[in-house]
């Protein structure tokens, strides 16, 4: 490795909560030479407006560019991605009255709709039936009420559903019973690189990519 080769590695999205972004902040910078890797990852990329919010895409290129301006012999080798989208977000750290509450209606609203959605589907495929078959099947009995067999049955059923669902989702009550990433994890990841390539691909069309002259 020459000793005036600068290595530079974007990821596909980063978030940052200060307006005045570096190349330190948005990339991963190596050089032998630590005071030229200092001033690289110190050299201002841009400054966002004063909004709380605010998202750019940024290419490798223009990160280039302006290493070059400061260094005009320094060797630059590219590592991943030829660009990055930069989330900004000024009140990540700090958790307010008003993003806890939304946390929580957010939580509340999940709650409610699942157990709507499964009291749907249980209605929709009888299952309170089916279970008084079973009953009826393993006793000989017709429950006409609640009997405490059936209910006994009905708890059983709620159990298992619950215990299924944490197993299959991999999380228990504070930490995941495994390492391998949850089904939902998979999606999102998923989810979130399809998001990321939309944005690129409107941020190039309207000209709004922070790339070279």
């Amino acid at each position: 490795m020459k000793e005036n080769t600068l290595y530079i590695a974007l990821e596909q999205s980063i978030l940052v909560d200060d307006p005045c972004i570096t190349i330190g902040d948005i990339s991963s910078i190596f050089c032998k030479d630590k005071t030229v890797d200092k001033r690289v990852r110190e050299l201002q990329v841009t400054h966002l407006p004063s909004t709380t919010k605010a998202q750019l895409v940024v290419t490798v290129l223009k990160l280039i560019e302006i290493i070059q301006t400061e260094f005009e012999n320094l060797s630059i080798e590219t590592i991943g991605n030829s660009e990055t989208i930069v989330y900004y977000d000024s009140g990540r750290k700090k958790g307010t009255f008003k993003q806890n509450t939304r946390v929580i209606l957010l939580m509340l609203i999940s709650f409610f709709g699942t157990a709507f959605s499964i009291m749907s589907y249980n209605q929709d495929s009888g299952t309170r039936g089916l279970l008084e078959s079973l009953y009826t099947l393993f006793t000989g009995e017709s429950p006409d009420i609640l009997t405490t067999g059936l209910a006994l049955g009905i708890i059983c059923y709620c159990l298992g559903l619950t215990i299924g669902m944490i197993i299959f989702f991999n999380h228990g009550i504070n930490k995941k019973l495994t390492d391998d990433p949850t089904p939902l994890q998979v999606q999102m990841r998923l989810y979130e690189q399809d998001v990321n390539k939309c944005i690129v691909i409107d941020s190039s069309r309207h000209k709004k990519t922070l790339d070279v002259n």
